[in-house]
């Protein structure tokens, strides 16, 4: 259920909802038409927080799983990994993978 972003922000958005609409009752004792407004309005900056926060992250998390699934590759034995021992070992580093353009040919120029 929580897998989604936009599951994990209405969540947020309804729990900061629920939780400053209180503060805003009690702690400030406004009256409930101006709490439930107000805590609205600081539960839609906390969603939009949160979810700038997991925007943001999202690349870093797809690269940590692409590393633990590279660790998984590497730790297999050769027989298992099949066509990857058919690739040059002396490929250099910074070259673009075979089939893909280099950056000198994306840009256009």
């Amino acid at each position: 259920m929580f897998r989604y972003r936009r599951v994990r922000v209405l969540t947020v958005l309804i729990s900061a909802w629920v939780a400053l609409t209180a503060v805003e009752r009690w702690a400030e004792d406004a009256p409930w038409p101006s709490a439930v407004r107000g805590g609205l309005v600081w539960a839609c900056v906390v969603a939009g927080v949160w979810w700038f926060a997991e925007w943001t992250q999202s690349p870093l998390r797809t690269a940590r799983q692409s590393a633990a699934a590279r660790r998984t590759r590497d730790a297999e034995p050769s027989a298992a990994r099949g066509t990857r021992d058919a690739e040059p070992h002396d490929r250099d580093a910074d070259a673009p993978a075979p089939g893909r353009p280099g950056p000198s040919t994306s840009s256009g120029h």
